[in-house]
């Protein structure tokens, strides 16, 4: 309808939003962890940050109940949504990070105890939304021995007498423990190990979902190129997930302690959002982390430059802006040549993934028709009509939709009985990841243009 304008001035005139990606839901996480005594060995969906305290948080009567020492799960879940999520599953592996031997607790984190896909990662894949998956507590602690007495020299010695016991930040040995006393409940080795397994897990649905990582805490960047060279050494790369460095100073609330957090929940938050707001096919990346104060180890151009090649995502501090996720890369990277490979980057990878997800959802209702030519026909249009859409939100490369897709079904000759087969091919855009501008001056006047 049209506006009458009687003052003169600057009026905003709204128009219709343009249609989003087309696809099924990406943007759902799940976070295998510890998570107390309520509701240990299921699968629970959350849509924010008081419906996770009223899950775990709180007993059967409404009274608090602590989070079990030493668990991350936490501050993950707290800074997922803090960063944008909206839905995560979690599965409660154990009451306590002591409840089980540090072997045990890691199987059961992985749905190994033969307990037939009932426990952990395994009960976690069989939610059919999760797409996004992460395991924050591989880096839960547990309260370790301070003593540091050192053993008397040889008796006779008359320089040398029996001493007192005197800790490192002057306490005399007997005092309570405190954040110094915390260790790795399980060894950065097997926390190695568990990446590659749900790396290798995820090959059996390889479009279904895709895996967050980062390297312990306290690495330096010698240390996180070479956790990410030993990630995906055995297999040669993956497109199924991508790894995270340095960690985080997160300040949940103006005045809280200042805390070291993986970049594993936040950088979850930051996939959701992107998802929820502009689809799979933009890259989770320049985003700014919210509740972060500083990073464990600051990030030059220098450090930039050898961690990114390496494959690393980086989060990194810019002036003004914030700290942000500053890349988008697959473990799939491996060197420049994979740039021409477009699985080597997070959006493209996760875009498939979405395509795939959604093509299953078209051809759902279609089972058990009549196997005709009917049948592909319309299975063929609808396809075409899903990608066509998909490519008009630029997810797709190409001057127009035939340069950018191709859906092929098969004739009822050419497919066993019973079987409809088709095939679909797409040309996936890449994240511009380096804008280059020429600044040049004539007739004294500056210019500026994109560099082709």
């Amino acid at each position: 309808m049209a506006m009458t304008y009687q003052i003169p001035g600057v009026y905003a005139r709204p128009r219709p939003r343009a249609e989003g990606f087309p696809r099924v839901r990406t943007d759902v996480t799940g976070f295998v962890g510890i998570a107390g005594p309520r509701h240990l060995g299921e699968a629970v969906a959350v849509n924010d940050w008081q419906g996770y305290v009223a899950a775990y948080r709180t007993d059967g009567l409404g009274n608090p109940v602590p989070p079990p020492p030493g668990a991350v799960l936490d501050k993950a879940v707290r800074d997922y949504f803090a960063n944008g999520g909206r839905r995560l599953w979690i599965v409660n592996v154990a009451a306590s990070v002591d409840a089980l031997p540090a072997a045990q607790l890691l199987n059961r984190m992985l749905g190994l105890d033969n307990l037939a896909g009932h426990h952990g990662l395994e009960l976690l894949l069989r939610q059919s939304e999760v797409m996004l998956v992460a395991l924050p507590d591989l880096d839960a602690e547990i309260v370790v021995e301070d003593d540091r007495a050192e053993p008397l020299p040889p008796r006779g010695n008359p320089c040398f007498g029996p001493c007192r016991t005197i800790r490192s930040d002057g306490a005399n040995g007997h005092g309570a423990a405190s954040a110094h006393s915390f260790g790795r409940a399980i060894p950065a080795d097997d926390m190695l190990w568990a990446q590659q397994y749900l790396l290798t897990r995820l090959e059996r649905e390889r479009w279904r979902w895709f895996a967050l990582l980062a390297p312990p805490s306290g690495y330096t960047l010698a240390r996180a190129m070479d956790w990410r060279t030993r990630l995906t050494q055995a297999m040669g790369g993956s497109d199924l997930g991508a790894l995270y460095w340095p960690w985080l100073l997160v300040q949940d609330s103006p005045g809280a302690p200042v805390e070291l957090r993986s970049p594993i929940g936040a950088v979850a938050g930051i996939f959701a959002a992107t998802d929820i707001a502009e689809g799979p096919h933009v890259a989770p990346a320049n985003r700014p982390v919210s509740g972060v104060v500083g990073l464990e180890t600051p990030i030059g151009d220098r450090e930039n430059a050898r961690a990114y090649e390496a494959g690393i995502n980086l989060l990194r501090s810019f002036p003004g802006q914030g700290i942000r996720v500053w890349g988008a890369r697959t473990l799939l990277w491996q060197g420049p040549l994979d740039a021409a490979d477009p699985l080597s980057f997070v959006n493209a990878r996760r875009c498939l993934s979405a395509i795939a997800r959604s093509a299953e959802v078209v051809g759902q209702p279609m089972v058990f028709e009549p196997n005709t030519a009917l049948l592909r026909i319309k299975f063929h249009q609808l396809m075409v009509d899903y990608l066509r859409r998909v490519f008009a939100t630029g997810a797709l490369k190409g001057a127009q939709p035939e340069d950018a897709f191709f859906v092929k079904v098969e004739t009822v000759e050419s497919t066993a009985e019973g079987h409809l087969e088709c095939t679909i091919g797409v040309a996936l855009a890449q994240p511009a990841e380096f804008i280059e501008f020429r600044i040049g001056r004539e007739g004294g006047v500056i210019e500026r243009a994109e560099a082709v």
